[in-house]
Parts: C-alpha cells; sequence; structure tokens
C-alpha cells in the first residue's frame, strides 16, 4: 500500500493488572501516513467473504464517524469476519476525528495479556483479541480489545467496490490493515535516543501525547508474540537470549534490512522460503520490525496490505496468504475455505494477459492506454523478470520459467495492475 507508513502496533500495558499471575494489559501503537503517490492497483476481498460465511463476531463502538464511514467500516470488517474463526467477539473502539498534521491515516492501539491459561508461550504478550481465543474466555472485561483512531481530515473513499478515484485514499484498505495489527502485526522493538536497541522496554513517553481506553504497565523487557517469530537471515531468533537486551548490536540488527519470519505456516505459503520484514536501514518506531517487507510484496500483490506504505488511488481489500499465515503462526484459527491463491482475484479489468495459461509466449495490454513497462515475479515476491514494452512490442516470452504461478504488474503512464498467470 504505497504511500501509507502504519507505524506498526507497539505493546502498551496497564499496570493496574498486574497480579501474583503476571497477566496484565498491554497495547501497541500504529499510525499511518499517505505519501501522496498515485498509483492504481486493486486487489478485491477473498472468496471466503463472498461465500457469506463468518466464524468471527466483531463489535464495533463508533465514536465521532459519519455514516459514509462507518458503511466502509462495517465493510472490512465483514472481511475480517469471513476469514478469521473465534468464539469470544472482538470489541474495537473505532474514533473518527482530525488527527493533526503529517498525512496521519490512522492509528492503532491493541490491548494485550501475558501468561494466561490457554497461551501458547508463556513469558510474551498477546493482543487480547486472540488471548481471549486461546483462553476461551473474556480475559479483559470491560475493556475493548483495541482502538483504532482515523483523521477525518483525510481525502477518503468510503466506496467498498475498490475503485478508488486518484487523489483519495481507501478507507475500507486501512480499516483492513489497521485491524489487522489489532489481531496481533504487532511488535515491541524499539531504538533509542542513544541508538541502543530493545524489545520490550517501550513506555508511553514513546507515543505522547497519544492516549487509550486501557491502562500502560512495564513490559519488563519482554517479546510480543510476533517478536517471538522474528529471526535474522542465518536463523538466530531475536527474542531468545541470543542477543543481549538491550544492546547495540540488537539496534544493527533492527537496521539489518535481513530480518525474517520463522513460522511454519508463513514459510508453507511461501514457497518454503521465510517472509520477508520490513527492517531498512533507518529505523522508524512503529514502522520497522512490524511490517511484510515493502519491496518484496509491491503494490498490488496480494501479500502488499501489511506493508508499511500505501498510495492514493489503491485499494487492497484481502489480507494476503502471508499475512494470514502469520496469524496463524501465532494462534490465531484460519478459515480453512480461505483459498488465496487458486481463487486469486486481483485484476483491473482494463488490463488483460493472453493467453493464460500460458505455455510459451503472454501479450499484455491495457485498455485505455499503452502498456510502458511490466515485471513478473514468483510467488515469494522475487522479480524474475523486469522489462519496457511498446505498442508495437508487447510480447513477453515465459517459455524458460518453471511450470507454476506467477504475478506479472504491468504499469501504464497512469496507473498499474497486477494479475496472476500459471505458466504451463
Amino acid at each position: 500500500m504505497k504511500g501509507c507508513i502504519l507505524l506498526v502496533a507497539i505493546l502498551l500495558f496497564g499496570s493496574q493488572y498486574l497480579n501474583a499471575q503476571t497477566n496484565c494489559t498491554h497495547l501497541f501503537s500504529v499510525a499511518c501516513y499517505g505519501s501522496g503517490d498515485v498509483v492504481f492497483s486493486k486487489v478485491v476481498p477473498p472468496p471466503s467473504f463472498y461465500r457469506g460465511t463468518r466464524g468471527l463476531a466483531i463489535n464495533v463502538t463508533y465514536t465521532g464517524i459519519t455514516a459514509p464511514a462507518q458503511t466502509a467500516f462495517d465493510y472490512s470488517k465483514q472481511i475480517w469476519e469471513s476469514i478469521l474463526n473465534g468464539t469470544v467477539p472482538i470489541k474495537i473502539n473505532v474514533y473518527f476525528f482530525p488527527l493533526g498534521a503529517g498525512g496521519t491515516l490512522g492509528i492503532t492501539f491493541p490491548n494485550g495479556r501475558k501468561n494466561f491459561s490457554g497461551a501458547l508461550v508463556n513469558d510474551v504478550w498477546y493482543p487480547t483479541s486472540l488471548a481471549n481465543q486461546l483462553a476461551g474466555v473474556e480475559l479483559n472485561a470491560g475493556e475493548s480489545d483495541f482502538d483504532i483512531f482515523l483523521n477525518s481530515s483525510v481525502n477518503w473513499y468510503f466506496g467498498t467496490d475498490g475503485n478508488c478515484p486518484a487523489g483519495k485514499y481507501d478507507f475500507v484498505s486501512v480499516a483492513l490493515h489497521e485491524m489487522g495489527h489489532g489481531f496481533g502485526f504487532v511488535g515491541l522493538s524499539k531504538i533509542d535516543s542513544l541508538g541502543v536497541g530493545s524489545i520490550g522496554t517501550l513506555t508511553l513517553n514513546d507515543f505522547a501525547p497519544a492516549f487509550t481506553s486501557f491502562p500502560w504497565p512495564e513490559l519488563d523487557t519482554l517479546p510480543g508474540i510476533f517478536d517471538h517469530f522474528l529471526m535474522t537471515s542465518n536463523g538466530t531468533l531475536l527474542s531468545q537470549g541470543a542477543f543481549q537486551n538491550p544492546s547495540d548490536t540488537l539496534a544493527t540488527i533492527f537496521k539489518s534490512n535481513q530480518i525474517y519470519w520463522s513460522g511454519i505456516n508463513a514459510l508453507q505459503f511461501n514457497n518454503n522460503l521465510e517472509p520477508k520484514i520490513y527492517s531498512p536501514s533507518t529505523f522508524a518506531l512503529g514502522s520497522s520490525m512490524v511490517h511484510l517487507n515493502e519491496a518484496t510484496y509491491p503494490n498490488g500483490s496480494i501479500n502488499e496490505l501489511m506493508t508499511p506504505f500505501s498510495a492514493s488511488h489503491s485499494s487492497n481489500h484481502n489480507p494476503g496468504p502471508i499475512a494470514l499465515a502469520i496469524l496463524k503462526d501465532i494462534g490465531w484459527n484460519i478459515d480453512p475455505n480461505y483459498n488465496s491463491i487458486d481463487e486469486l482475484l486481483i485484476a483491473d479489468s482494463r488490463f488483460q494477459i493472453v493467453p493464460n495459461p500460458v505455455i510459451s509466449q503472454l501479450a499484455v495490454y491495457n485498455m485505455q492506454s499503452s502498456v510502458k513497462s511490466i515485471s513478473i515475479s514468483d510467488l515469494t515476491g522475487r522479480i524474475l523478470l523486469e522489462k519496457t514494452v511498446s505498442d508495437s512490442e508487447n510480447k513477453i516470452n515465459v517459455s524458460d520459467f518453471e511450470s507454476g504461478i506467477y504475478f506479472i504488474e504491468m504499469k501504464s503512464e497512469s496507473e498499474n495492475s497486477v494479475l496472476k498467470f500459471v505458466k504451463q
């Protein structure tokens, strides 16, 4: 989602909930920004949404929201309800008001617990949206599972068809992304003003003047469940004692551009390669270490929703297989009917590729303007071919590609789109 930096879900906790069981409330902070980039792309909801079944109840309390914004948010939550399964209803507070300058689109603060009955890993913070499902009971009675603040000053597109006009930001996409952080795309990494990296040392002051509907405790240098699965390129897990916490070493690792996800489900969804996590050379609190890598999963990709950037004129209404596999790794029950690759629908009808399936040669077309360039990537996001094309030469030779599923990104002067094709 190019241009929408999401200062990802960072844990905060409420000390009044600390007790002998070390059970405690926590939150995360996620801020989303728009860059002003104008790139057309469209990813439609998964087939599970259209089947009409819902495996999870999400209850929303709205404050200050307009009717069009509420309709769009309701649509977003129904997409998540069609994908996640759970027995304990999710409670979200959604606030709609101006968030000030800086291009902020939205901010999310998830609530949470650790060391509860049913936790898959001890001494790790879980968002309460997931902790409640694992425990089978509501652990945070009287509190929301996460608070979402959406900027009413943004030039939003509130439609649910995904056809976001140029100059507007797709409200459904941003709401879907923010809820993804509330469900567990969150982390506790930070680099302080002295350049020291840490996990689990965040304080409320790190997010001032932000506020939440629930309190904030000491994190005790413990990781979040998302952090628990992060590893370096050589397979060393960040949160399991291999690195001193806090340390200069952790700061270097956080800026290495070499952080990966170790969970088995995401590995299987990513063609047996560990999905890459966003960890650029300049650390950004709430953005680094809590998203999929932007360059690996670009605008229009089925796996792009949980990357750190979003553009105006684009929409993504599908969390994507890798993001959902990550949620499954941390403990979520994913609807088994979600079949994101075989039933993939991410087409803009103005673009066409023929034939599909293909044996040796593709032709690419845009029904309204000329395709200028194309790139082809495999299921892992690895780019295999990039080239410019023209009206007189729009053929692409794929005869040397192995049989399988590929994505082709086609760009014209004003827009782009990503389509799936099958190489026989």
